[in-house]
């Protein structure tokens, strides 16, 4: 009689929550599939593929308001700049950009967030010009500090710095910096079974969007006190996201 597997998967699927534990990092909010595909049985070992996770700590805060918004403000989003001396950079820049701006536009903090796609690569003061004409009470850019593309099997890593400038007074009112980190796919083997990590098509748009969710809720709840910080998912913000 052949014995079940059913204790097996159990023990897996316990790991499995278990793993970012394990590896001293926390699963980032996500609304991609959470598979897990399994192969094996007594006469070969188990073997599941989960989705692989960003790695990475709460946004640092380095200015902020000292009272809540009170309102949704009108905002204007300018393509961050990238720092780091890479080919191609305009274009990687807007496309990082527009990724973050999406996953902000999701948010809802904003009466209206315009993106101006010809306004790069950032500079306070020629965003806050650009703002003004445009009648917005805020201007949002930052700059991408570091980008690694690791494709589908290599380490991906981006950072970002973003600044929010109250268009009326010039002043900056908001600084947040995050880093993000996927790492290679690995092999976790516990005798019985082993667990293979995989990582999305675009690792980095993956990582970006982590990060805009988690720096766009600090926003958010600057707009809006009464939506509660979550529990759950990366540790910051409860709900779904990137």
């Amino acid at each position: 009689m052949r014995p079940s597997s059913s204790p097996l998967v159990c023990l897996a699927l316990v790991l499995l929550c278990c793993l970012p534990a394990l590896t001293g990092c926390t699963r980032p909010p996500d609304d991609s599939p959470r598979s897990i595909t399994t192969t094996g049985d007594f006469s070969t070992p188990f073997q599941f593929q989960i989705n692989n996770f960003v790695r990475r700590q709460n946004p640092a805060v380095y200015v902020s308001p000292l009272r809540p918004a009170g309102h949704r403000p009108t905002a204007l989003f300018v393509p961050f700049r990238m720092v780091q001396q890479t080919a191609g950079a305009l274009t990687a820049a807007d496309q990082i950009t527009r990724q973050f701006w999406q996953v902000w536009l999701s948010l809802n903090a904003f009466q209206t967030l315009q993106y101006e796609p010809n306004a790069g690569p950032y500079d306070p003061q020629r965003a806050l010009y650009l703002a003004r004409k445009q009648g917005a009470e805020l201007v949002i850019g930052g700059y991408i500090n570091h980008f690694i593309d690791g494709a589908s099997g290599g380490d991906s890593s981006v950072s970002l710095a973003v600044e929010i400038y109250d268009v009326k007074s010039g002043m900056l009112i908001w600084s947040l910096a995050q880093g993000g980190l996927m790492e290679s796919r690995k092999v976790h083997d516990f005798y019985l079974f082993s667990i293979k990590e995989r990582n999305p098509a675009d690792a980095p748009g993956f990582i970006v969007r982590s990060l805009a969710w988690d720096m766009g809720h600090e926003i958010l709840y600057w707009v809006d006190p009464s939506l509660k910080p979550y529990e759950g998912g990366s540790g910051i913000f409860s709900g779904k996201g990137f």
